[in-house]
């Protein structure tokens, strides 16, 4: 029991470090960001997406989006995970049980 107390300890001491900004945290934002930005280019790029009639104000959209996942993904994974989810339901005001959430990410 102790040696998962320890290792509770440490992990929480490791997550909480990366939450309370710096350096790192602020380095890891502008990759996410990066990343996100090259995501949209190959979407602008590909040719697929040209008709503005179907497609209206894609840069200004793709750009919305990328800020909506950059709020959303608070560990800066590159993905949503489940709780993650779960909160932004809840501020959605959409608030779902476990099981709807699990259905939602398969």
């Amino acid at each position: 029991q102790r040696t998962s107390q320890n290792k509770s300890s440490q992990i929480f001491r490791m997550t909480s470090l990366d939450h309370q900004g710096g350096k790192k945290y602020g380095q890891l934002r502008k990759t996410q960001e990066q990343n996100l930005d090259e995501i949209n280019k190959s979407y602008i790029n590909s040719g697929d997406y040209d008709d503005e009639e179907e497609y209206p104000d894609l840069n200004d959209r793709l750009e919305a989006y990328k800020k909506q996942f950059m709020e959303f993904d608070e560990d800066n994974s590159g993905d949503i995970d489940i709780m993650e989810l779960k909160r932004m339901m809840e501020k959605l005001g959409q608030a779902k049980t476990h099981l709807e959430l699990k259905r939602m990410m398969e």
